[in-house]
């Protein structure tokens, strides 16, 4: 018997990798605006949080700078920066396997829509996905909570049987807010000590044992 009948995904650090282009674009943008970057290990920070937040919030932006910051940002992004990026090892088969084994899947990111479906599309893993909650360009970015409370609403999702997959403190306390279980994606951006601190019910190292927490140990 299946563990869980409905998963909510993170995107950046849980499906795919997705890192260089994200930290080359964040670069670019601070440049621009004179600031820089030379530890590259910080700009990994962008891969997950809302951008405004990690312009603000790490290098002191205000508002208004930040939000120059992160148009620029778009700009470089959405002339090919979203495409350097690949999908983690087994993740076709970890989509593959539960929705063979029927569970509803839907993502549940930050980064927004138009990009997600841009990606997934390049990389044909759409037809696994029954929805995306996602913020719109040009909108008030929704909390995590309220993109997997919307992703549960458009899944009919029981909260009890419903799982978020996330690599980022800010997916398991999403979690936690709406009252589902959580996994934490040990290989994507938080690091284990990061999502043990934040509470994270379940830790996965790769995409298989995702899949095994998902389904049970027997694996359905």
């Amino acid at each position: 018997m299946k563990k869980f009948t409905c998963v909510l995904f993170d995107f950046d650090g849980t499906v795919a990798e997705t890192g260089r282009g994200i930290t080359r674009c964040a670069l670019a943008a601070l440049r621009h605006y004179g600031l820089d970057e030379p530890n590259e290990q910080r700009l990994r920070l962008f891969v997950g949080p809302p951008l405004l937040d990690s312009f603000m919030q790490r290098y002191g932006a205000d508002r208004e700078l930040a939000e120059k910051l992160v148009a620029k940002y778009r700009e470089h992004y959405s002339s090919g920066g979203m495409f350097e990026c690949e999908l983690y090892p087994g993740a076709v088969e970890m989509l593959e396997a539960l929705k063979n084994a029927g569970c509803k899947t839907a993502l549940a990111s930050s980064k927004p829509g138009k990009f997600i479906k841009e990606i997934i599309e390049r990389f044909g893993i759409e037809k696994y996905f029954s929805f995306i909650a996602a913020p719109e360009l040009g909108k008030r970015e929704p909390t995590k909570a309220e993109l997997i409370a919307s992703a549960m609403q458009a899944l009919d999702a029981d909260r009890a049987e419903t799982v978020m997959v996330g690599d980022r403190v800010f997916d398991i306390a999403g979690a936690k807010q709406v009252g589902i279980a959580s996994i934490g994606a040990v290989y994507g951006y938080g690091g284990a000590k990061e999502l043990k601190e934040c509470g994270a019910d379940m830790l996965a190292n790769d995409t298989k044992q995702i899949t095994e927490l998902i389904l049970g140990e027997n694996g359905g």
